[in-house]
């Protein structure tokens, strides 16, 4: 009988996750359902490509899986270390092609009629795609991803301070 691994925190799955074989994979089956959805978020959102979004989340997962693991290694937040890897495919990917294409948004103003609803994703999405990376980059993971500074910083490695100002002046330029 199989472990029920979905009551284990990320550490327990982690360290699962070290071994081999069927504890590997189950540990690997429950970190992706838990986190699945917002790493593609992300890369939809950094992207604005849903075909060009799962290349990266698919290279994402795939590196997670396939990463050798030292027996002392440790992460407590697998969200972050996820999205700093999505993070690494799409920078490693942007270096090699251009391509920003608008994306729909899942929902925003939702009181609002929806042909409004329409020209208001476009009027983001084109401002998105304006954007220099780092300052799209800190907007999409404080706004959309709802993460603090200091969880940016983690995935971004620059100063909490410098990404106040990038998310202020992405604000701005949106």
């Amino acid at each position: 009988m199989s472990e029920d691994y979905s009551k284990h925190t990320d550490e327990l799955l982690f360290e699962a996750f070290k071994q081999s074989g069927k504890e590997k994979d189950a540990a690997f089956r429950e970190l992706f359902s838990r986190y699945e959805r917002k790493v593609y978020v992300f890369c939809l959102r950094m992207t604005g490509n849903p075909d060009d979004a799962s290349d990266v989340f698919q290279e994402t997962f795939t590196r997670f899986y396939r990463q050798t693991l030292k027996p002392e290694e440790s992460v407590s937040n697998i969200l972050a270390y996820l999205l700093t890897s999505a993070r690494n495919v799409f920078l490693n990917t942007r270096r090699n092609k251009v391509f920003w294409s608008p994306f729909d948004e899942e929902h925003i103003a939702s009181h609002a009629p929806l042909y409004e609803r329409s020209e208001l994703l476009n009027m983001i999405s084109s401002a998105l795609d304006l954007l220099d990376t780092p300052y799209r980059e800190a907007f999409v993971l404080r706004f959309y991803q709802g993460l603090s500074y200091k969880e940016i910083s983690d995935i971004t490695g620059d100063s909490v301070s410098s990404l106040k100002v990038r998310v202020m002046r992405a604000k701005e330029q949106v």
